[in-house]
């Protein structure tokens, strides 16, 4: 994938024969997400253009539309140009105005691709589309993983809430008692066009190994798995230390026969630590993951420990700052 085109305002289209000049034949796509993921709003309404091949895509977001007074999210032009809609774009959650959508936060739950070929037989088929869909969006999920959200009202980001409850007074009848969530969204870790841009750039490319355990890690903690979470973080921190020290051989044209006698000899964090201080491999600044990563991972090889939520959200976090801040790449 190549040639990006700079996102525009998707055209007011004027019937059903709009194609790129060259290119008269098209097939369309919805393409709905697992989960929905909190943009800024300026990218609302956006037509990101790019060539796949020997085709154009076209990646259509849903812009702000008003469906009896209230503001939604749609694609004006789509059931005159191919007859169908979604009822399910997303949501917006709140906005100081909509003539101002850097204030407009919103939760993307459909995107709408367009294929466009000068022929009618190499248009994509849906499979193609949804497997080049899962590499995109797995790809904007390691870029940032802070904007996935809820992937509907009826689901929420735990495994199970406690939605009714039963209480006595004395000598009183049951009161039955209701939890009501209210869904605030402080626009903290939205999907940008650059994410976007970055995630189709890097389609062809395989997440790194720091990166795909990361994910492993935020995984495990969503699923409540605390120890599972813990030991990914750790064997992250440290594959990424022996892929530092790596480059500093290679860097310095150390014979294999040595580098595989210094890894054998330094194994485990401790060392590896020590030996990126013997070659000035700077760890001034980085998160003290000694205490927050590999002291609870230890607890948990060596006794059975189970660490709290908190432990394992501090974890992934400052294991996640040690990625960035040793400018570990995303992808390979």
């Amino acid at each position: 994938m190549s040639d990006l085109i700079v996102a525009q305002r998707i055209p007011n289209r004027q019937g059903s024969d709009y194609s790129p000049e060259g290119y008269p034949y098209k097939r369309a796509y919805f393409v709905n997400l697992a989960e929905r993921y909190a943009i800024d709003g300026r990218l609302l309404g956006k037509c990101i253009r790019f060539c796949y091949e020997d085709l154009r895509l076209s990646l259509n977001i849903p812009s702000v539309i008003k469906k009896n007074g209230c503001p939604e999210l749609g694609i004006p032009w789509l059931l005159k140009t191919y007859g169908m809609d979604t009822s399910n774009w997303g949501k917006i959650n709140n906005y100081q105005s909509l003539d101002k959508p850097e204030t407009i936060h919103a939760w993307l739950a459909v995107v709408f691709v367009e294929c466009f070929g000068k022929d009618s037989s190499i248009l994509l088929n849906p499979s193609v589309v949804q497997k080049l869909a899962k590499k995109i969006v797995y790809s904007l999920q390691i870029i940032k993983p802070e904007s996935i959200r809820i992937p509907s009202d009826e689901v929420v980001n735990d495994l199970c809430e406690v939605k009714h409850s039963v209480s006595f007074k004395e000598y009183g009848r049951p009161q039955v008692e209701s939890s009501i969530t209210w869904v605030i969204d402080d626009g903290k870790g939205m999907l940008t066009l650059s994410d976007i841009h970055y995630a189709l750039k890097n389609i062809n490319q395989t997440v790194s190994a720091p990166y795909e355990l990361l994910w492993s890690a935020r995984t495990y903690l969503s699923h409540q798995d605390m120890r599972a979470a813990v030991l990914n973080c750790a064997t992250c921190i440290e594959i990424t230390l022996k892929k530092k020290i790596s480059d500093y051989f290679d860097a310095n044209h150390t014979p294999n026969e040595l580098q595989e006698y210094v890894f054998k000899k330094a194994d485990g964090y401790a060392q590896l630590v020590e030996l990126s201080k013997k070659l000035k491999i700077s760890h001034i600044g980085l998160p003290n993951v000694q205490k927050t990563v590999i002291n609870p991972r230890n607890r948990v090889i060596h006794g059975g420990y189970v660490p709290s939520y908190e432990e394992a959200t501090i974890a992934y976090r400052d294991t996640r700052g040690l990625l960035q801040f040793l400018d570990v790449p995303l992808f390979e």
